[in-house]
């Protein structure tokens, strides 16, 4: 997961260079939510997952057993799911916009990474899925 906070931060902070209306405080404050969801659903023992799992799955090995809850719980945290584990489309929506500015793609991602799944559990990880293949990456890293 640390590296998912890294690679957002490095992800937000790209994007303010490369657009200078975006808010520098609503970047860091995006990189703290995402650390403080991650610090909630660790501290929870049905949720957190272990830290090296994590790492190994970001570098494309297996997935811990829990990786459902621990999304969920990460997703719900961001605002990306209501509590009943349906999608915060409006929410998505906005903060994207704020992030990369409206556009005919952004919507097109959006609307393909905010469709709903079987379960909410299937819905968060479709939701980390869609967001590791669209989000910007600092140069030589890859989408896992």
């Amino acid at each position: 997961m640390k590296q998912f906070v890294v690679l957002l931060v490095f992800a937000l902070a790209a994007t303010t260079m490369a657009k200078p209306e975006v808010n520098k405080d609503q970047v860091a404050h995006s990189a703290q939510k995402v650390k403080q969801a991650h610090e909630k659903c660790q501290a929870d023992p049905a949720t957190a997952v272990d830290e090296s799992a994590l790492k190994n799955l970001h570098k494309g090995g297996e997935a811990p057993a829990n990786i459902a809850a621990y999304t969920l719980c990460i997703s719900k945290n961001l605002g990306w799911q209501h509590e009943d584990g349906s999608i915060n489309k409006d929410y998505i929506q906005s903060r994207a916009e704020a992030i990369f500015g409206a556009s005919p793609k952004l919507q097109q991602i959006v609307d393909e990474c905010a469709a709903g799944q079987a379960t909410p559990e299937a819905t968060a990880q479709h939701l980390f899925k869609c967001y590791r293949k669209y989000s910007p990456r600092p140069q030589g890293q890859r989408a896992a």
